[in-house]
């Protein structure tokens, strides 16, 4: 992102209203074509929002609810809050013997060590004891007082270290085994879990015969081919400040788009908005960003690169970004301040 574009803009028009069945980080605002082709489209309330899955082809329906299905059974894979999961397996034996995992949380955790490795560990996955610290390892995040002090930060920062779980892989099948050096390590998926998700809804999809789809799971948005008239997919990205509104409107094509926020998971304390994105090298909520938005060639992708650049930042975001082609982002200061690489395909930003 060498060419980072810094700006303000003010919206001076209306915004257009949708009839849409879920805000949540990004909205497909696509509108059916007068052609035979039919768009199906079903939703399900898992991850921990809703998912929407909208496909052309004759088999759309049938298509949809497997990816439905494999999206579950990923989950369950990957969802530490899931006592049965196989990242939760991992974190209940840190400090002890390895955990045995299957392909899919292999390469979901490689490429979040990748990305953690990539980032100075900006990214780290290991992060969890701190979002305990903070209260964010429940339902509604809190803290009790006036928020934790520097001596229990550091204390919790001494459990996270993503160069702390040893990954290894069989030479053959996929499969492999994990494990956290030390005990009170604790793995939180959320920089990567959805994403993921979404990348094996359209892995199935695919083999399923579809090439027109789209597959929205929170704050991921994963698109094939065009929709039927030629055009590409459009997707909204929303306002972080004011709700129901957006920003700019994005074409998708076979590509990726995932947005990271503070208005996502926060509480308020002492005047000051506490959001759930934690900067493991200090060990505090990140407060100079309001959102970052992520197109990459994968959900996966996406996912871990909106969290990774909420934590660096527009200056230190862009040497990343400069080694990733492929990959354009949209980022959002705490003061309104709008900064872009120049690759991101739509210039216009109300904000």
């Amino acid at each position: 992102m060498k060419n980072f574009r810094y700006s303000i803009y003010e919206a001076k028009s209306a915004y257009l209203l949708f009839s849409l069945s879920f805000f949540l980080g990004f909205l497909s605002a696509d509108i059916c074509t007068a052609d035979n082709a039919t768009l199906v489209t079903q939703q399900r309330q898992m991850l921990h929002t809703f998912v929407e899955i909208k496909a052309y082809g004759d088999n759309a329906g049938a298509a949809i609810s497997a990816a439905f299905d494999e999206m579950e059974r990923v989950n369950r894979l990957l969802n530490n809050y899931d006592n049965t999961s196989e990242i939760s397996a991992i974190n209940k034996n840190a400090g002890g013997a390895s955990v045995n995992i299957s392909p899919e949380t292999v390469e979901a955790l490689q490429a979040a060590l990748k990305f953690s490795s990539l980032s100075g560990g900006a990214l780290d996955i290991t992060v969890g004891p701190l979002l305990r610290l903070w209260g964010f390892a429940q339902e509604i995040p809190s803290t009790k007082g006036a928020g934790p002090h520097a001596e229990e930060i550091k204390k919790a920062r001494l459990y996270v270290d993503y160069r702390s779980l040893e990954l290894q892989q069989a030479v053959s099948g996929g499969a492999g085994t994990a494990r956290l050096v030390k005990k009170g390590m604790w793995i939180d998926a959320g920089s990567f879990s959805k994403g993921y998700c979404a990348d094996r809804a359209i892995a199935v999809l695919k083999k399923q015969g579809i090439r027109s789809a789209l597959v929205a799971a929170g704050g991921t948005i994963c698109a094939i081919g065009r929709k039927t008239d030629g055009s590409k997919w459009k997707v909204a990205v929303r306002h972080p400040r004011k709700d129901d509104n957006f920003m700019t409107f994005v074409p998708l094509c076979d590509a990726s788009i995932s947005t990271s926020g503070d208005y996502e998971r926060f509480y308020e304390k002492n005047g000051r908005r506490k959001g759930h994105i934690i900067d493991p090298r200090t060990g505090n909520p990140v407060e100079r960003m309001q959102s970052v938005s992520v197109i990459a060639a994968t959900g996966l992708e996406s996912d871990l690169l909106s969290t990774t650049l909420f934590v660096l930042g527009p200056a230190e975001g862009s040497r990343l970004m400069d080694s990733l082609p492929g990959t354009s982002a949209l980022l959002v200061s705490h003061d309104g301040k709008i900064s872009m690489s120049e690759k991101w395909p739509e210039k216009v930003i109300l904000y």
